[in-house]
């Protein structure tokens, strides 16, 4: 396979209104590819104006358009169009992410890929599913309650999981009645730009998704601006979640902000060591720590620590990076998206060394020349770290592990806590009893015990916690509940 070959020799177009189109300023922009930093492709870049006409477009599809009109079953049957027009081109979509976001290519084909067709195939079933309640009230009255689309969603995507992340959402988005608009990261908006061509092909109505690329600060102010978007969502950095929230203050927009983690993962003496070493070193290096719920604080029992950390060492050193297409090489740990965010992990592997924790493995640059032409940074693990020190403060996204030694359950969960962050967390340990115990008390919305990363990503997906987010999860979150009430006695009369 030439991955290339998947890729347009034209600048990739916006999607507006039904229509493959340039942006109004003929702006294009260099897609990189960040295995070696060189430009593979371009793509237009939207602006103000073209945001504009990406809102009105979604506004009228909703308000005067057949999306607003269809039943639940028509949009499923929609769904599921678009679900088999994708499992078709999987493998373009896997290509094209791993050119972009430099992932591992069989991780994008057979994790991700599999991942967005089910995510619409999930979302199509949901959509016939949806129910309200009836509420016991007043004798002679009757109050239910439904739920009913918000109606325009402007979705902000990030640039770790675009491919995957947008199919989520955006089949989440349609199932529940919306139109939405959709901005992915500037560093990767190739897969958003290639689905709008399954979306078009399955016959979703003009208007219903539109997508468009642009500076997160310009498009991202109109969105919140705008009177016709009823609610914008975030996944991304908690710095930038608020700026949204300022920005939204004029127009009291609905937000949902998925925001950033620093999550602990609490590791008790009574586990099977090897086990656990290996979920420690999964849950902090997965797309290289590019992850926002990646178990990045290891929380180590004193009893097991350096014994833990030796094993964990080795097993990190078995890595092999490298551009994700050579995995018949042995490749299996991938490159950071940019130059200027590998700069940001390396300032912080530098503020560890500085504030005086214990450096076990990484933290040196790679030295061959192939790999110094990206933005690989090796698996690093500090020991030591207390929790006043940044490195176990401040989230990294990076493959950059802390680990903190404990003595108590007590001391374990106030460890856990410790930071503003509030997203995921995770806790080992052979004692049942003791492991929900404490993961009832870490104050975040998604917990594993005994393993790592979600299992149902699509079924029960987790919220933020403190700094970690704003609102709610599933497809309720593109909703508005209304409660209705019912006078069903003839000839009622209000009370005097």
């Amino acid at each position: 396979m030439n991955p290339l070959s998947y890729i347009k020799k034209e600048p990739y177009k916006l999607y507006i209104d039904g229509k493959f189109v340039p942006s109004d300023s003929g702006k294009t922009f260099d897609v990189i590819n960040p295995v070696d930093n060189q430009p593979f492709a371009k793509a237009y870049k939207g602006s103000t104006s073209d945001a504009e006409k990406a809102i009105l477009a979604a506004r009228r599809a909703y308000d005067e358009g057949p999306w607003g009109r269809m039943s639940a079953k028509e949009r499923s049957k929609l769904l599921l169009k678009v679900a088999k027009a994708l499992e078709s081109r999987v493998e373009e979509f896997a290509a094209t992410e791993t050119l972009e976001c430099g992932k591992l290519y069989m991780s994008a084909l057979y994790y991700e890929g599999a991942m967005c067709v089910d995510a619409f195939e999930f979302s199509a079933g949901k959509a016939r599913t949806l129910e309200g309640k009836v509420v016991p009230t007043e004798q002679g009255h009757l109050n239910y309650v439904l739920w009913q689309p918000c109606g325009v969603v402007a979705e902000i995507l990030p640039w770790n999981g675009p491919f995957m992340m947008g199919c989520q959402k955006i089949s989440t988005i349609l199932a529940a009645g919306n139109t939405v608009v959709v901005k992915p990261s500037s560093l990767a908006s190739l897969s958003m730009l290639l689905l709008a061509e399954v979306f078009h092909d399955a016959g979703i109505p003009d208007g219903v998704v539109n997508i468009i690329t642009g500076s997160g600060a310009e498009i991202g102010d109109v969105l919140v601006q705008s009177p016709m978007v009823d609610i914008v969502a975030l996944t991304g950095g908690t710095e930038t979640g608020s700026k949204l929230i300022t920005s939204s203050a004029s127009s009291i927009k609905d937000l949902e902000l998925e925001l950033g983690g620093k999550s602990p993962n609490i590791v008790f003496d009574d586990v099977n060591i090897d086990d656990a070493v290996k979920w420690a070193k999964f849950g902090f290096t997965l797309n290289s720590g590019q992850v926002c719920v990646s178990g990045t604080r290891l929380i180590l029992h004193k009893n097991i620590y350096e014994e833990f950390l030796e094993k964990l060492k080795a097993e990190c050193e078995k890595f092999v990076p490298g551009n994700g297409f050579d995995y018949e090489k042995g490749v299996n740990f991938s490159t950071l998206i940019s130059k200027e965010h590998a700069a940001t992990v390396w300032k912080y592997i530098e503020s560890g060394k500085k504030e005086g924790a214990r450096l076990i493995t990484g933290g040196e640059p790679y030295t061959d020349p192939v790999l110094t032409k990206g933005n690989f940074v090796p698996p690093t693990i500090f020991a030591d770290v207390k929790p006043e020190m940044t490195i176990f403060q401040e989230e990294i996204f990076g493959p950059v592990l802390v680990v903190t030694p404990f003595e108590t359950e007590e001391e374990a969960i106030s460890l856990a806590n410790a930071t503003k962050y509030g997203l995921a967390g995770s806790v080992f340990s052979s004692d049942v009893k003791r492991a929900l115990r404490v993961a009832e008390k870490i104050r975040g919305g998604q917990i594993y015990v005994n393993t790592y990363f979600s299992k149902g990503m699509i079924e029960s997906p987790g919220t933020g916690w403190k700094e970690s987010g704003i609102g709610t999860a599933g497809i309720t979150k593109y909703m508005k509940s209304k409660t209705v009430f019912v006078d069903l006695i003839d000839g009622s009369i209000p009370p005097v």
